[in-house]
C-alpha cells in the first residue's frame, strides 16, 4: 500500500521542484539563441507576407494595373507565369488538404 506524503514533505518536493523550475528559466535564454536568428527571420517573412496580403486586399485596382502592364509588354511570359501561378496554387491546395487530414488522423482518438 502506497503511503501519502506529508504536508512538509510535499511542501520540500514543491520548493525543488521550483528551484529547478528556475534553473531552467534561466538557461533557456542561452539555449534558445542557437535559433533566435531562424525565429525572427521567419517572424519577418510572414510579416512582410502579411503586408503585402493587407495591401493587395486594400489595395486591388494595383494588382489589375499590373496584370494589365505584364499583358501589354509580354503577353507571351505572362502565359508562362500563369501556369507557374496555377501549379503553385493547385500545390498549395493539396498540400494543405494533406496537412488537414494529417491533423485529424492525429487528433483521432485512440481505437
Amino acid at each position: 500500500m502506497r503511503r501519502r506524503k506529508s504536508l512538509a514533505e510535499l511542501e520540500r518536493e514543491r520548493g525543488r521542484l521550483l528551484e529547478r523550475i528556475g534553473a531552467q528559466r534561466s538557461q533557456l535564454p542561452a539555449q534558445f539563441a542557437p535559433v533566435a536568428h531562424l525565429l525572427q527571420f521567419g517572424e519577418r517573412v510572414a510579416h512582410t507576407v502579411q503586408a503585402a496580403r493587407t495591401f493587395v486586399q486594400r489595395h486591388p485596382w494595383a494588382m489589375g494595373a499590373i496584370g494589365a502592364v505584364l499583358v501589354l509588354r509580354r503577353p507571351r511570359s505572362l502565359g508562362r507565369w500563369m501556369k507557374r501561378g496555377l501549379l503553385v496554387w493547385r500545390t498549395w491546395r493539396t498540400a494543405r488538404n494533406f496537412a488537414q487530414v494529417i491533423q485529424r488522423q492525429l487528433n483521432r482518438p485512440p481505437g
